[in-house]
């Protein structure tokens, strides 16, 4: 197979750096412009031409540092204008740290999942070890169904006072073989916990 050609390639550039375009890398694929470092091989830019469509290399564009990555914008946008808007209009967005932490910090911070089925519309966490939630008020607000499980143990504990409602309410423990608690409206509930207080 012979070695792949761009009679149009300009290049402008010196011992600091380069401009080039119509560069083609090794894998014989075109970039239509591309800036490099002079100093550092892992320090550049391109705009591909060609490549997989599919996997994202054709018209698409790579930015390398093998130092940090710093974007900042904003100055003089009104309080309910995007200062960066970042959108995948096919496909997935990933933040990835190998090595280190992915951190949000801002006044306010939302997540919102709007799938428009029961397929999507999904919001997970999931962790290895441990996940923590601290806050001055916790609010859990489910329309369906909230399930709480554990298959060791759960523990309740309130400084103050611990107080549970529901129209029917049953405890099972694993002695319970035959009888089920009983059941209690929540008016029965309220006088009991007063005649406790």
């Amino acid at each position: 197979m012979s070695e792949k050609k761009n009679y149009n390639t300009i290049r402008y550039g010196n011992n600091d750096g380069e401009i080039k375009f119509g560069h083609i890398h090794d894998d014989e694929e075109v970039s239509a412009f591309i800036v490099r470092s002079g100093y550092n091989s892992k320090h550049y830019m391109t705009m591909d031409a060609t490549g997989d469509v599919l996997q994202g290399r054709k018209n698409g564009t790579i930015n390398r540092a093998s130092g940090s990555y710093a974007i900042k914008a904003g100055d003089d946008v009104g309080d309910s204008i995007p200062a960066i808007w970042i959108e995948a209009v096919s496909g997935d967005i990933v933040l990835s740290a190998t090595n280190g932490r992915i951190r949000m910090q801002a006044k306010n911070i939302e997540l919102l999942a709007e799938g428009g089925d029961n397929q999507n519309g999904h919001i997970t966490l999931e962790s290895n070890e441990k996940v923590s939630v601290k806050s001055n008020n916790i609010e859990l607000n489910a329309d369906s169904v909230l399930n709480l499980y554990s298959s060791a143990k759960v523990e309740l504990i309130a400084d103050g006072t611990l107080n549970m409602f529901g129209s029917l309410m049953e405890a099972v423990e694993g002695c319970s073989l035959i009888s089920p608690s009983k059941s209690f409206g929540p008016l029965e509930i309220i006088q009991a916990l007063k005649s406790i207080a």
